[in-house]
C-alpha cells in the first residue's frame, strides 16, 4: 500500500480501517510516528502501511501463522 508521497506531520491517513494522525516523519528510515484519532499513545510504522482510503480487506493475525491461538 502506497500513498504516493511521504506523509507530513498533521496528515490524516488510514492504517487498515482506522484513521490516524501523523505526528513526525523519519525520512531516512521511511518511518512515521502517529497516533489513532481519540488516543494519545504514539506508534512508529513504515509509511507504506498507511493509505489515503480505509482498507476493509480481511487479514490473518501473525500469531495464527506461527500456530499460536
Amino acid at each position: 500500500m502506497d500513498i504516493g508521497n511521504f506523509p507530513q506531520a498533521g496528515d490524516r491517513l488510514f492504517l487498515m480501517h482506522r484513521e490516524v494522525i501523523v505526528t513526525k516523519t523519519y525520512l531516512i528510515f521511511q518511518l512515521v510516528k502517529f497516533h489513532y484519532i481519540g488516543q494519545s499513545d504514539e506508534f512508529c510504522i513504515d509509511y507504506h502501511a498507511l493509505t489515503s482510503q480505509p482498507d476493509y480487506n480481511n487479514s490473518i493475525d501473525i500469531g495464527k501463522l506461527r500456530g499460536v491461538l
